[in-house]
């Protein structure tokens, strides 16, 4: 439908002129593509890093866990001897976690070692009286 630009009345689509005062009506809108009738939505491109299914993460702490193998294994993954980027990042926390334990277990063992020197430099220590 197109409105009348003399005298405003709403005419009719296959209308050349105005039925009430015979202007002529301005050309019918062209119509709208159809590729651009609707809102398009775009997914958002991932970000992150995938993540590693159950079974590999399972097998990989597992890995981790062995004594000195697994230091060495989380040392090399850490480091880029992957193409996995989720096993390289969970190499990455285990490493951090396995220093931030050492540094934690080294600092115990001195303290009660310097507790304990202390305890037999005292001299009153061999008195039971």
């Amino acid at each position: 439908m197109r409105y009348c630009k003399n005298c405003g009345l709403l005419a009719p689509q296959d209308a050349d002129r105005c039925p009430q005062c015979g202007a002529t009506l301005p050309p019918p809108p062209a119509p709208a593509p159809a590729a651009s009738s609707g809102p398009h939505y775009h997914e958002p491109k991932p970000t992150g890093v995938p993540a590693l299914s159950e079974g590999a993460t399972l097998a990989t702490l597992l890995l981790f866990s062995i004594p000195i193998a697994g230091f060495i294994l989380s040392l090399a993954w850490s480091f880029g001897f992957t193409h996995n980027p989720a096993r390289r990042r969970l190499a990455q926390a285990w490493l951090i976690r396995t220093l931030i334990i050492a540094v934690i277990v080294t600092a115990l063992a001195i303290w009660l070692a310097l507790m304990f020197a202390a305890a037999m430099s005292n001299p009153y220590y061999y008195y039971a009286f």
